[in-house]
């Protein structure tokens, strides 16, 4: 999609941005999981086994063949590979999973590669893209570019019982709790989400994290969760797309059919209205828009 797009010359130069989570998918035998199946409501459609290295290495040709034109965020899932909580749905540890099937070299890698990965976009159409919820943690631009991939704190968690400490257990500062929040974060009220919003000089927030049945889902006029996820139906997953010389102001002014798109056109055309846009989520999106971020 986003390379037929820049065949398009109506479109002009185009841009492509994951929302991260790239990683980790069910790997081992259903009997091993981490999680009963029960637990996992989200996991919907045809059968899906694990590909993150046929992603990663996708992904990485993709950015190297368009240069400052394809960018992923860092997701909680990568951010267990460098320095971050362990996440444990499909394995123990799938961080450490994933590396026995990649072996050392490539392990250091990815390493190194997820280092490298922002944390949040800004595009000048007045739109805030971040891997989870944006957190009411973050007061200016400044602050985002003070956080230490190392230093994380769960969000929520009071300082004297975090479950998840920065590095050398100390108590945490305000970069590890915006960092936990931008990762892990779910939604914000409408009011916190225009204050925040309002600091960054952006109008509205689009993130991933939790899978969405539907593929979509508003929060009032601040904020939108898009999925892609592996565990939805095919028919439902939605990508976004973006015009930057334009200025949106307002979810409600992502259209369905128009901004907000079916990953699989064909799919989705004699699709029911089984789901709402309202119901909710677990896992990650990636949106397809025209968008330059700001690091």
């Amino acid at each position: 999609m986003f390379e037929r797009l820049g065949e398009t010359a109506a479109f002009g130069e185009v841009f492509l941005l994951f929302l991260g989570d790239l990683l980790h998918g069910p790997y081992l035998p259903r009997g091993q999981w981490q999680a009963s199946e029960k637990d996992l409501p989200f996991l919907r459609g045809r059968p899906y086994r694990d590909q993150s290295p046929a992603v990663l290495l996708g992904v990485s040709e993709l950015m190297a063949r368009y240069p400052r034109r394809v960018f992923t965020l860092l997701g909680n899932h990568e951010h267990a590979h460098i320095g971050g909580p362990r996440t444990s749905l499909f394995a123990r540890d799938e961080a450490v999973a994933l590396e026995q099937r990649l072996g050392v070299e490539a392990s250091l890698w990815l390493a190194s590669f997820l280092k490298g990965l922002p944390l949040w976009a800004l595009a000048p159409c007045g739109v805030l893209f971040s891997h989870a919820a944006p957190s009411p943690e973050l007061n200016r631009l400044e602050d985002l570019e003070a956080i230490d991939y190392r230093r994380y704190a769960t969000p929520g968690a009071s300082p004297s019982k975090e479950s998840l400490r920065s590095r050398g257990d100390k108590p945490t500062d305000p970069a590890a709790r915006l960092l936990g929040q931008l990762l892990w974060g779910s939604s914000l009220s409408p009011q916190k989400a225009q204050e925040v919003l309002s600091r960054v000089g952006a109008h509205i927030a689009v993130y991933g994290h939790a899978v969405v049945p539907a593929g979509y889902q508003t929060i009032g006029d601040e904020q939108l969760i898009l999925s892609s996820s592996f565990g939805m139906e095919d028919a439902r997953k939605r990508v976004l797309l973006l015009d930057l010389s334009a200025s949106y102001r307002a979810a409600s002014e992502l259209r369905p059919d128009v901004e907000i798109l079916p990953l699989y056109p064909g799919l989705s055309a004699g699709l029911s209205a089984g789901l709402s846009p309202q119901e909710p989520a677990q896992e990650a999106g990636k949106p397809l828009a025209r968008l330059t971020p700001s690091r």
